[in-house]
């Protein structure tokens, strides 16, 4: 017998594949980075038909002012950014300081022994 948690989940805004946790709800990347991006302008949205379009996987594109309020509706919130808790495509390094400062000693200890060599 099949775990449940091994099955697929679904992004509680769209529908689609969810990836993991951002912005504390369960979405999908499309999801992900239309709030990142939305919440990022200081433009408003506003729905011609009167808030009452569908969001799908296959609307989702349709009306962003329906899709930011479902984001919200289903608990994303912008003024934090969360980790992806249980990402899929979760990194070694999920700061992106420690990654860089982990790029940069090791970029830096390949020069230094390539130095070495060289001055020996």
């Amino acid at each position: 017998m099949a775990s449940g948690e091994d099955e697929p989940k679904n992004c509680v805004v769209c529908g689609d594949r969810a990836t993991g946790y951002h912005f504390h709800a369960l979405t999908c990347e499309g999801c992900k980075g239309f709030f990142r991006r939305t919440v990022s302008k200081s433009t408003s949205l506003t729905c011609p038909f009167a808030g009452s379009c569908e969001v799908s996987k296959a609307l989702r594109r349709h009306c962003p002012a329906c899709r930011l309020q479902k984001c919200l509706n289903v608990g994303m919130r912008k003024d934090t950014s969360s980790l992806p808790v249980h990402s899929t495509s979760a990194l070694a390094y999920p700061d992106p300081c420690a990654a860089s400062a982990h790029t940069h000693r090791r970029h830096q200890h390949f020069h230094d022994a390539a130095n070495y060599q060289v001055h020996q």
